[in-house]
């Protein structure tokens, strides 16, 4: 993968994605770490109160490991309304990565996801990526439409894959292809 550029932004019709700061806090403790319906697909700690939200811990492990994560902001009010991010960084072998996200249920079924995923998928692409890919719990059927919209081609089941909430579930693949490297 190309040089790493954590003070890349990118911009879609609706939202703005940028590394995360600090006073993103808020924001993303209440859209993901305060609200069980989204953590019920997306693996990360539910959080009680916002002290417990370590934002910072969460930036450090991304950027100590050169990998994109981007707050997704609303461009019509600034609010933090979810993230995107990389789950693995690519490396000269398997030049592969995963794409991972979680948005605040007031914001599900409105296109934001489909639109971070796309402007995702083309910085990796531009980074000299090979294949993105990404994959959603079996219940999480909306998560597929985002990966279908975005071009991605379904790959196959995993069972039991991921061990979450004290059960084991299976998980539906999705990839798509850099074309033009």
């Amino acid at each position: 993968m190309k040089e790493f550029d954590e003070n890349v932004i990118l911009e879609t019709e609706h939202l703005i994605l940028r590394f995360p700061r600090k006073e993103d806090r808020e924001d993303l403790f209440q859209n993901i770490n305060h609200d069980r319906d989204v953590l019920r697909y997306y693996v990360d700690s539910y959080c009680e109160k916002v002290e417990d939200y370590d934002i910072e811990k969460m930036i450090k492990s991304f950027t100590n490991k050169e990998m994109y994560v981007f707050s997704i902001i609303l461009k019509e009010n600034g609010e933090v309304i979810g993230l995107i991010h990389q789950c693995n960084k690519a490396n000269k072998v398997m030049n592969t990565t995963e794409v991972g996200y979680a948005i605040g249920k007031k914001y599900w079924n409105m296109g934001y996801v489909t639109e971070a995923m796309k402007v995702m998928i083309d910085l990796l692409f531009e980074k000299g990526v090979h294949k993105v890919t990404a994959c959603h719990i079996t219940e999480n059927k909306a998560s597929g439409r985002v990966m279908e919209k975005c071009g991605m081609i379904y790959e196959g089941k995993v069972i039991d894959e991921i061990f979450y909430r004290d059960k084991y579930w299976d998980t539906l693949h999705y990839y798509i292809l850099n074309k033009g490297e």
